[in-house]
Protein backbone atom coordinates (compact mmCIF):
# COMPACT_ATOMS: atom_id res chain seq x y z
CA UNK A 1 0.00 0.00 0.00
CA UNK A 2 1.39 2.93 -1.34
CA UNK A 3 0.83 6.12 1.42
CA UNK A 4 -0.65 9.71 0.71
CA UNK A 5 2.51 11.09 1.31
CA UNK A 6 4.16 9.52 -0.94
CA UNK A 7 2.32 10.12 -3.40
CA UNK A 8 1.95 13.49 -2.62
CA UNK A 9 6.14 13.81 -3.00
CA UNK A 10 6.01 12.01 -6.11
CA UNK A 11 2.88 14.44 -7.26
CA UNK A 12 5.70 17.34 -6.09
CA UNK A 13 8.11 16.28 -8.15
CA UNK A 14 6.36 15.08 -11.54
CA UNK A 15 5.15 18.43 -11.29
CA UNK A 16 8.93 20.09 -10.92
CA UNK A 17 10.52 18.19 -13.22
CA UNK A 18 7.70 19.39 -15.66
CA UNK A 19 8.34 23.04 -15.18
CA UNK A 20 11.81 22.58 -14.57
CA UNK A 21 13.77 20.05 -16.59
CA UNK A 22 11.54 19.03 -19.40
CA UNK A 23 11.56 22.93 -19.90
CA UNK A 24 15.20 23.25 -20.39
CA UNK A 25 15.47 20.08 -22.22
CA UNK A 26 13.14 21.37 -24.58
CA UNK A 27 15.02 24.96 -24.54
CA UNK A 28 18.20 23.54 -24.98
CA UNK A 29 17.13 21.21 -28.05
CA UNK A 30 17.33 17.84 -26.13
CA UNK A 31 13.43 16.77 -27.27
CA UNK A 32 12.77 15.94 -30.63
CA UNK A 33 9.05 13.83 -30.48
CA UNK A 34 7.31 11.90 -28.17
CA UNK A 35 10.08 9.32 -27.39
CA UNK A 36 12.49 11.70 -26.53
CA UNK A 37 9.87 12.99 -24.44
CA UNK A 38 9.47 9.94 -22.75
CA UNK A 39 13.25 9.26 -22.30
CA UNK A 40 13.52 12.51 -20.74
CA UNK A 41 11.22 12.49 -17.93
CA UNK A 42 12.43 9.06 -17.29
CA UNK A 43 16.00 10.11 -16.70
CA UNK A 44 14.52 13.38 -14.35
CA UNK A 45 12.33 11.34 -12.45
CA UNK A 46 14.87 8.26 -11.50
CA UNK A 47 17.40 11.04 -10.48
CA UNK A 48 14.84 12.85 -8.09
CA UNK A 49 13.05 9.87 -7.00
CA UNK A 50 15.55 7.63 -6.49
CA UNK A 51 16.10 7.33 -2.92
CA UNK A 52 12.08 7.58 -2.58
CA UNK A 53 11.67 4.70 -4.60
CA UNK A 54 14.23 2.37 -3.31
CA UNK A 55 12.55 2.91 0.08
CA UNK A 56 8.77 2.30 -0.93
CA UNK A 57 10.00 -0.17 -2.90
CA UNK A 58 8.84 1.34 -6.13
CA UNK A 59 9.52 1.28 -10.17
CA UNK A 60 9.73 3.74 -12.81
CA UNK A 61 9.03 1.49 -16.08
CA UNK A 62 8.36 2.77 -18.95
CA UNK A 63 5.47 1.06 -21.32
CA UNK A 64 3.98 -0.88 -18.58
CA UNK A 65 0.99 -3.15 -19.34
CA UNK A 66 -1.75 -2.51 -17.53
CA UNK A 67 -3.35 -6.12 -18.50
CA UNK A 68 -6.80 -5.10 -17.35
CA UNK A 69 -7.39 -2.67 -20.12
CA UNK A 70 -4.55 -3.82 -22.81
CA UNK A 71 -2.88 -0.85 -22.19
CA UNK A 72 0.85 0.29 -21.92
CA UNK A 73 1.24 3.20 -20.04
CA UNK A 74 4.23 5.79 -21.41
CA UNK A 75 5.47 5.89 -17.71
CA UNK A 76 4.17 3.98 -14.94
CA UNK A 77 5.89 4.19 -11.25
CA UNK A 78 4.29 0.72 -9.69
CA UNK A 79 4.61 -0.88 -6.40
CA UNK A 80 6.81 -4.19 -6.77
CA UNK A 81 6.67 -7.01 -4.23
CA UNK A 82 9.66 -9.17 -6.08
CA UNK A 83 9.35 -11.86 -3.59
CA UNK A 84 6.59 -12.97 -5.55
CA UNK A 85 6.69 -16.11 -7.80
CA UNK A 86 6.26 -14.93 -11.59
CA UNK A 87 7.06 -15.58 -14.76
CA UNK A 88 7.17 -11.94 -15.71
CA UNK A 89 8.61 -9.05 -13.79
CA UNK A 90 5.21 -6.91 -14.62
CA UNK A 91 3.38 -9.84 -12.75
CA UNK A 92 4.60 -8.77 -9.56
CA UNK A 93 3.10 -5.63 -9.38
CA UNK A 94 0.89 -4.39 -5.99
CA UNK A 95 0.19 -1.21 -6.60
CA UNK A 96 0.53 1.86 -8.75
CA UNK A 97 1.64 5.27 -7.54
CA UNK A 98 1.24 7.08 -10.70
CA UNK A 99 0.40 7.06 -14.32
CA UNK A 100 1.95 9.04 -16.87
CA UNK A 101 0.79 9.62 -20.51
CA UNK A 102 2.41 11.75 -22.97
CA UNK A 103 2.24 13.39 -26.45
CA UNK A 104 4.35 15.86 -29.00
CA UNK A 105 3.19 17.21 -31.65
CA UNK A 106 1.96 20.43 -33.64
CA UNK A 107 -0.46 21.46 -36.31
CA UNK A 108 -3.87 22.89 -36.56
CA UNK A 109 -5.49 20.17 -38.23
CA UNK A 110 -8.92 18.58 -36.64
CA UNK A 111 -7.09 14.75 -36.71
CA UNK A 112 -4.03 16.11 -34.29
CA UNK A 113 -6.16 17.46 -31.92
CA UNK A 114 -8.49 14.47 -32.01
CA UNK A 115 -5.18 12.07 -31.79
CA UNK A 116 -3.90 13.88 -28.66
CA UNK A 117 -7.23 14.12 -27.17
CA UNK A 118 -6.95 10.00 -27.13
CA UNK A 119 -5.11 9.72 -24.20
CA UNK A 120 -7.94 12.11 -22.51
CA UNK A 121 -10.37 9.14 -23.06
CA UNK A 122 -7.24 6.40 -21.90
CA UNK A 123 -7.13 8.36 -18.60
CA UNK A 124 -10.90 8.12 -17.93
CA UNK A 125 -10.99 4.37 -18.68
CA UNK A 126 -7.67 4.17 -16.10
CA UNK A 127 -9.86 5.78 -13.76
CA UNK A 128 -13.26 4.39 -14.31
CA UNK A 129 -12.08 0.91 -14.73
CA UNK A 130 -8.50 0.15 -12.83
CA UNK A 131 -8.37 -0.78 -8.58
CA UNK A 132 -5.75 1.92 -8.08
CA UNK A 133 -5.55 4.72 -6.18
CA UNK A 134 -3.16 6.31 -8.27
CA UNK A 135 -2.41 9.55 -9.85
CA UNK A 136 -2.91 10.45 -13.60
CA UNK A 137 -0.89 12.57 -15.68
CA UNK A 138 -1.29 13.86 -19.02
CA UNK A 139 1.80 15.50 -20.74
CA UNK A 140 1.28 17.67 -23.60
CA UNK A 141 4.05 19.20 -26.02
CA UNK A 142 2.20 20.66 -28.79
CA UNK A 143 4.41 22.98 -31.23
CA UNK A 144 1.35 25.06 -32.60
CA UNK A 145 0.29 28.69 -31.51
CA UNK A 146 -2.75 28.75 -29.70
CA UNK A 147 -4.97 30.37 -27.23
CA UNK A 148 -4.65 28.12 -24.31
CA UNK A 149 -2.72 24.88 -23.71
CA UNK A 150 -5.02 22.89 -21.16
CA UNK A 151 -7.09 19.46 -23.31
CA UNK A 152 -9.66 18.60 -20.99
CA UNK A 153 -13.26 20.36 -20.49
CA UNK A 154 -15.15 21.10 -17.46
CA UNK A 155 -17.33 17.98 -18.23
CA UNK A 156 -14.09 16.22 -17.20
CA UNK A 157 -12.37 18.64 -14.67
CA UNK A 158 -15.15 18.59 -12.75
CA UNK A 159 -16.21 14.83 -12.81
CA UNK A 160 -14.00 11.60 -13.63
CA UNK A 161 -11.17 13.41 -13.48
CA UNK A 162 -10.86 15.48 -10.11
CA UNK A 163 -8.86 14.71 -7.42
CA UNK A 164 -7.09 12.23 -10.14
CA UNK A 165 -5.75 13.78 -12.83
CA UNK A 166 -3.29 16.60 -13.92
CA UNK A 167 -2.60 18.30 -16.58
CA UNK A 168 1.35 19.18 -17.83
CA UNK A 169 0.76 21.36 -20.96
CA UNK A 170 3.18 22.88 -23.10
CA UNK A 171 3.46 24.86 -26.27
CA UNK A 172 3.25 28.33 -27.86
CA UNK A 173 1.11 31.45 -26.38
CA UNK A 174 1.42 34.52 -28.07
CA UNK A 175 4.50 33.67 -30.11
CA UNK A 176 5.95 32.33 -26.49
CA UNK A 177 6.86 28.92 -25.31
CA UNK A 178 4.91 28.40 -22.15
CA UNK A 179 5.18 25.12 -19.79
CA UNK A 180 2.29 24.85 -17.71
CA UNK A 181 0.45 22.64 -14.93
CA UNK A 182 -3.08 22.26 -14.96
CA UNK A 183 -4.17 20.39 -11.62
CA UNK A 184 -7.39 18.87 -10.86
CA UNK A 185 -5.95 16.50 -7.91
CA UNK A 186 -5.88 18.91 -4.80
CA UNK A 187 -2.76 18.04 -4.31
CA UNK A 188 -0.01 20.68 -4.08
CA UNK A 189 0.81 23.32 -7.13
CA UNK A 190 -2.88 23.44 -8.81
CA UNK A 191 -1.75 26.04 -11.52
CA UNK A 192 2.25 27.16 -12.57
CA UNK A 193 3.11 28.56 -15.57
CA UNK A 194 6.77 29.33 -17.14
CA UNK A 195 7.90 30.86 -20.15
CA UNK A 196 10.83 28.85 -21.28
CA UNK A 197 13.61 30.94 -22.84
CA UNK A 198 14.52 28.91 -25.88
CA UNK A 199 18.13 28.77 -26.61
CA UNK A 200 18.67 27.06 -29.80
Amino acid sequence: MITANVIAEIDKVIKDVWLQEICNDYANGFLLKEASLQCSFYHHLQNRLGGLMKENNLYLYPEFYFDQLYYFADLAIVQMDMGIEAEYIGKRMTDVAAVIELKYDGGTAKSTGDYIKTDVAKLKNYIKNMPYSCQYYFGVIYETDCYCLNWMDKRSTNNWARGRVTELNAGYLNDEVVFEVNSYNDIGIQKKKVTCEMRV
